[in-house]
């Protein structure tokens, strides 16, 4: 039986949190919730900026990453629509993050503390947000497990696969998303250097 390169577990899209949210009295998610639109290559966040909020991608695509002790940022994961983001304050402030939209990218933004205590009400709504961590953590692993294979061409067409997915930006257009990524994002992702993925891009081509 041939192993789905993606978690298959989707039990987290049959909740939707945000319809959850809208039926309750609407004086509990008064100014806790709101939507804001973030261009191409524009930062959500960065290590230096205040860590009140978590996020949900509505359209678009974002690049998470950190950086290195010289200074330059690297890659560790890739999110688009459906997916959470942000600091859950469970780190004891040892977060040290960015997050850029790789293209303009329509996203909701809650009050993280209004979020969590959403999340720990009740069964429903823990469930879900257990299911999507869950998901997270699964992709996590399976990308982990391909730094470890002996070539870059196996972890370069692990992460075409991966990555072969069409979204939509935040005024509609479609993209692929293994193309928004840069060979030094790529790099990053399965511990090789953006030199190495162009030569192997360059093999796969002949």
């Amino acid at each position: 039986m041939s192993i789905p390169v993606r978690p298959v577990n989707e039990s987290y899209l049959g909740f939707n949190f945000f319809d959850f949210l809208a039926n309750l009295p609407s004086n509990e998610s008064f100014g806790k919730i709101r939507e804001i639109l973030v261009k191409k290559n524009e930062y959500i966040y960065d290590p230096a900026s205040e860590h009140l909020y978590m996020y949900e991608i509505l359209e678009g695509a974002v690049k998470l990453g950190s950086y290195t002790d010289d200074g330059e940022e690297f890659t560790f994961d890739v999110l688009s629509k459906h997916d959470f983001f942000g600091d859950l304050k469970y780190l004891n402030n040892q977060f040290f993050e960015f997050s850029k939209a790789l293209v303009d990218t329509r996203i909701r933004i809650y009050n993280r503390e209004f979020f969590k205590q959403m999340v720990l009400q009740g069964p429903e709504v823990s469930e879900w947000f257990i299911s999507y961590l869950v998901k997270r953590w699964c992709s996590a692993e399976k990308k982990l497990k391909k730094l470890h294979e002996k070539k870059a061409q196996e972890k370069l067409t692990f992460l075409n696969t991966y990555f072969d997915l069409t979204i939509k930006d935040a005024h509609g257009a479609s993209f692929v998303l293994m193309d928004l990524l840069t060979q030094k994002d790529l790099g990053d992702l399965i511990g090789v250097s953006r030199q190495t993925v162009a030569s192997t891009s360059k093999l796969k081509k002949k």
